[in-house]
């Protein structure tokens, strides 16, 4: 069995010759490692870590991923009316600001890179109030041809140079998650409380974006032999918000988004992380595949053993 046999298998829940191994962050089985000069990657030119990768990968299993333009976490503003540009370029760092044209005015955020660290420091929100928020959400929405050509072109790239040796994974943000990821996480909380009714429109909006860009995709006439990955439901449980908020604020949309792709064949997984006692269940009420990860305390609430109990065979 292969690994994009393995993978599959697992993911769907059919027999495999032995447990998938993938290896989520700093093990890229398929570009292979970076070199010195890489700007957030470089670190993985180190001898150390070229012997770790020589003996790991031959026994790990590759999930790639591949994108929608457009499918962002600014309450899926097109990508006509983004602008990103870098400010400050030194030896160590990297800044950028990413502008929104609202009516008559524009949002903006800052974020940077630092050399040899593989992740994204946010300096500055997109959104700071509830005004901002308003006026970010009424950017009319629209997909343009564009999109779902850059997208087609991104899944057969992937396609081919994955092979047999994983499976391709479309990243998809749950709706609550492109809300929350345009503010400060207080902020989105906050507003969770005093501003429900609103948030839930906003969820119902974004579920709405995400299906229309996804059916401009799926119904282009390409066979996709790929999965999917719903990511952030964790914004929705303890300790941020009460175990019930995940049924209330991801449930009901993120459903919509399941069902659409299992339409299409499209095995789905959630990532998330945290306290999921709660969530498993409701995950298997959504017709979730599979999830991770599945954290034992105190990160977490509940073992591997715990959850095979609570979602079955």
């Amino acid at each position: 069995m292969n690994s994009r046999e393995r993978l599959w298998n697992a993911i769907t829940g059919k027999p495999v010759d032995r447990t998938p191994i993938w290896l989520r962050e700093g093990f890229p089985l398929i570009d292979g490692p970076a070199e010195a000069g890489h700007f957030t990657n470089g670190w993985q030119a180190d001898s150390l870590y070229r012997q770790l990768f020589q003996q790991v990968a031959p026994y790990a299993d590759a999930i790639e991923g591949w994108g929608i333009p457009g499918m962002n976490r600014m309450l899926m503003v097109p990508p006509a009316f983004i602008r990103r540009e870098i400010i400050e370029h030194t030896q160590e760092r990297i800044v950028y600001r990413t502008s929104v044209a609202t009516a008559g005015d524009e949002l903006y955020a800052i974020d940077y890179h630092e050399r040899n660290v593989a992740t994204t420091w946010h300096a500055k929100p997109l959104v700071t109030s509830l005004e901002e928020l308003r006026k970010l959400a009424e950017i009319p929405f629209h997909v343009e041809d564009e999109q779902i050509q850059q997208a087609i072109d991104h899944y057969h790239k992937t396609r081919e140079k994955t092979g047999e040796r994983g499976i391709l994974r479309l990243g998809l943000s749950s709706p609550i998650v492109v809300i929350s990821g345009c503010m400060p996480f207080e902020l989105f909380l906050e507003l969770s409380l005093t501003e429900r009714t609103f948030f839930h429109r906003l969820c119902e909006e974004v579920t709405q974006r995400i299906l229309t860009l996804l059916d401009a995709v799926l119904n282009s006439g390409v066979r996709f032999e790929t999965t999917a990955n719903l990511g952030g439901s964790e914004q929705c449980t303890p300790p941020m918000m009460r175990p019930e908020s995940f049924r209330e604020f991801v449930v009901p949309y993120d459903s919509m988004i399941v069902r659409r792709l299992h339409d299409a064949g499209i095995p789905v997984n959630m990532h998330c992380h945290g306290k999921v006692r709660y969530a498993l269940e409701c995950m298997l009420d959504m017709g979730i595949d599979s999830t991770d990860p599945v954290e034992p305390p105190p990160a977490g609430d509940v073992s591997i053993q715990e959850a095979r109990q609570i979602v079955g065979e």
